[in-house]
């Protein structure tokens, strides 16, 4: 295989190569290399078949296997490796295309009932979905009135989250027009829908809902304070200029770069046989062990925080302020210089 010969170079030379390829020969190519499985909570998947080795994808949204009849002169898994080095969102994305793209009658079926199944529940599709990790527009679009369906009062899963302390809700309660915020309302109960399909979570749990939705107003947050409002009303200003989803696309945009900086240490090898291993979960929990968590979950889609304090195992939530991207990137450029 032709790719061999990249590979020898190093991860960098290797996913380059690839993705220069024409996006059909990418995904069929993996689809006659690999079996990729979706990690859905409450879905099983099969072991690993004897002599075959798993490769779980940093996002914990997949793992692959090499298929044994596959006939190859490099290891297929050292490609899913340098490409989720390369740009974990685009990995994501061609994961998705490789396990869902339509081979027979039997497979576009079962992708459609799974789809149809999370829109007939009121959710986007995922094609839909994933414009939330894509840069925001160079020109922003203003909310639109009537954009969405009219609610008559929004689900508390979803109001609950308003209620509590952001910038965004600061900003929806300086706001004077009733008809915007009946808008606005509506528009965040469309983004959180939009950020669950994209972050792979079941629509039906309630729990992963509002977890999504706090995660939804923190990143509509992080977006509108990059921007600099100065004050709770300027804020509101915002919010008759910028749609929700472009703030919140504005807001995974501030987070990106520590991804991908967190992405390119784990090219390194040291790095990323520190970042690997695995502790004995009766030893203390100590500072190499939120280390580990803090860097495993910039990794994920979307980037989270995690590995804050060195107590115990805390559960990895979003960025909320421009000030915590500063502090992340800062803590990530120490271990880089530490470990590398």
């Amino acid at each position: 295989v032709w790719l061999s010969a990249f590979a020898e170079e190093g991860f960098e030379a290797l996913a380059n190569a690839f993705v220069g390829l024409d996006e059909e020969l990418q995904v069929w190519f993996l689809k006659e290399q690999l079996t990729v499985w979706e990690l859905v909570e409450g879905e099983d998947i099969p072991d690993a078949e004897r002599d075959m080795r798993r490769f779980n994808t940093p996002d914990s949204y997949f793992a692959v296997d090499g298929r044994p009849d596959a006939d190859s002169e490099f290891d297929p898994l050292m490609l899913v490796d340098a490409l989720y080095r390369r740009d974990v969102h685009e990995a994501y994305q061609l994961m998705v295309a490789v396990r869902w793209e339509l081979e027979t009658t039997l497979v576009e079926e079962s992708l459609r009932f799974r789809n149809g199944r999370v829109e007939d529940l009121g959710f986007p599709p995922r094609e839909e979905a994933f414009v939330l990790f894509s840069p925001p527009p160079a020109k922003p679009r203003a909310p639109v009135i009537a954009a969405h369906p009219a609610v008559a009062t929004l689900p508390a899963v979803y109001a609950g989250t308003l209620l509590e302390r952001s910038l965004l809700s600061a900003a929806i309660g300086s706001l004077a027009d009733d008809a915007l915020v009946a808008q606005l309302e509506r528009d965040f109960l469309h983004l959180v829908n939009l950020a669950v399909v994209a972050y792979g979570e079941s629509p039906r749990d309630v729990t992963h809902v509002a977890t999504t939705a706090m995660s939804v107003r923190d990143t509509v947050s992080l977006g509108m304070e990059s921007l600099k409002p100065g004050s709770d009303e300027a804020a509101g200003v915002l919010l008759r200029s910028w749609s929700l989803v472009d703030l919140y696309r504005q807001g995974h945009t501030q987070i990106v770069a520590l991804q991908k900086k967190a992405g390119t240490a784990t090219r390194d090898p040291v790095f990323k046989a520190w970042l690997d291993k695995t502790g004995d979960e009766r030893e203390d929990y100590n500072q190499d062990r939120a280390d580990r968590e803090f860097v495993q979950s910039l990794l994920r889609t979307p980037p989270r925080l995690a590995g804050e304090t060195t107590i115990g195992s805390s559960k990895a939530r979003s960025f909320v302020s421009v000030a915590e991207v500063a502090t992340a990137t800062e803590r990530l450029t120490a271990l880089v210089e530490r470990l590398s």
